[in-house]
């Protein structure tokens, strides 16, 4: 894991390399470290499931913005250092991190300083750069600006690995209220057609045309993001407008960023979203997305929202008494999903093992991957009870999300800028 002075340390280092050789740092770069700024660049590492991952160079092109989103540090009314990357010294930043061994992918996003087609024009240039000039094949992530242009979506997700587009609001009259120059039809318009793109690329794929890493077609698939809490959407309207969207296909995953009250932004009074509800909402796109479950299926409480001290799988499993104890010895793959504790992986172990060996308690059930100390109580073993108590999430004086006489605090940034 990097220490916060070796990241600053290579950050530092990448920022160099925007310099040019007879003139050093150009002016729209000089104040990217002071406070405040939004740095233009950050590295993470993804590690889906057990491998090893992908790290990612993400680079925020500008911090300027003609957009005047009451939510956002980047506002156009907001007083900050604005910095501007263009597209050759994002590229040259990028293949020096990965020159030294620092990172395998790049993640690409933008704030709008003028019109969409204008930005679009410069994100284009950069992948054109890193596809054609520089014969990147690596895994490249770019945030599409709605509004663009139907030509430059079509090349951008051609260069593209995946695509993904801020909606920010399942709901066109409420994001009208906290982003007035944005557009729920138009982002929702974009989106359909980068899924045709990439549907057909997947398709063609599937019928025997090689891939090509140097023109990949999206074929990662599509990502969206929401601001939980900026508006009164409830997590119900949340989870369903998701749950339509991936019914279309081509949607690897949505993103959920909880609303951080921003300095000297019109919604800097409002209170900040349970960093827990953005939790929970990811847990229960999770159910939709890995583990069978219908949008109809999640349970909430009366307010519409995700309860905050409850798992969204073992609200639904105490919710639904009648599908419990499930047998071990027995269940089908999809019936074991159901029980909390128990993932895809160890789903498909415990099916596997029972071809030769039955498990025979808690302990080989661990090692199979199961997390028992949630699963015993909702399992039986030849007909035995694992555990005689069911888990339960014990609740302290209040409820999280209360926050009773806690303090209000505004940030100079978002968590979300990055996502």
């Amino acid at each position: 894991m990097l220490r916060d002075t070796d990241l600053q340390r290579k950050l530092d280092t990448l920022m160099s390399l925007a310099a040019d050789d007879r003139d050093g740092v150009p002016p729209r770069l000089r104040h990217a470290r002071d406070a405040g700024a939004l740095g233009p660049l950050n590295i993470r590492s993804l590690r889906p499931g057990s491998g090893p991952g992908t790290r990612l160079l993400r680079i925020l092109m500008t911090n300027a913005c003609s957009y005047n989103c009451h939510y956002c540090p980047m506002r156009r009314d907001r007083e900050l250092p604005r910095i501007l990357l263009k597209p050759a010294e994002l590229v040259r930043i990028f293949l020096g991190a990965r020159r030294r061994g620092w990172v395998d992918g790049l993640f690409v996003t933008t704030g709008i300083p003028s019109n969409p087609v204008k930005v679009m024009d410069g994100l284009i240039e950069a992948l054109e750069l890193l596809r054609e000039r520089y014969r990147f094949g690596g895994y490249i992530h770019v945030k599409l600006v709605a509004g663009a242009e139907t030509a430059q979506i079509e090349r951008l997700t051609a260069l593209a690995s995946r695509i993904s587009l801020n909606l920010e609001a399942p709901c066109g009259q409420h994001l009208a209220q906290i982003a007035p120059e944005k557009s729920l039809p138009v982002a929702l318009a974009d989106l359909e057609r980068v899924r045709s793109l990439v549907i057909r690329e997947r398709t063609a794929r599937a019928h025997g045309k090689p891939a090509d890493p140097l023109r990949p077609g999206g074929a990662a698939g599509m990502t969206m993001q929401f601001v939980v809490g900026a508006t009164p959407d409830t997590d119900r309207t949340l989870i369903d407008s998701v749950a339509r969207l991936q019914a279309g296909g081509a949607i690897h995953h949505a993103h959920f960023s909880a609303f951080r009250p921003i300095t000297d932004t019109p919604m800097e009074s409002v209170p900040a979203a349970p960093a827990l509800r953005e939790h929970r909402l990811y847990q229960a796109e999770h159910l939709l997305r890995a583990y069978g479950f219908a949008a109809e299926e999640v349970v909430y409480e009366p307010s519409g929202n995700l309860p905050l001290a409850t798992d969204p799988k073992i609200a639904w499993a105490l919710a639904h008494p009648e599908r419990f104890p499930v047998e071990v010895t027995s269940a089908g793959r999809a019936e074991l999903l159901r029980v909390p504790g128990i993932g895809p992986v160890a789903a498909g172990r415990i099916v596997a093992e029972r071809a030769g060996a039955t498990p025979r308690g808690l302990t080989d059930l661990r090692r199979l991957g199961v997390v028992t100390a949630w699963a015993g109580g909702f399992l039986t073993l030849r007909g035995r009870r694992l555990q005689t108590t069911r888990w339960a999430e014990q609740l302290g004086f209040w409820a999280p999300e209360e926050e009773a006489g806690s303090y209000h605090l505004a940030y100079e940034v978002s968590p979300g800028t990055f996502r």
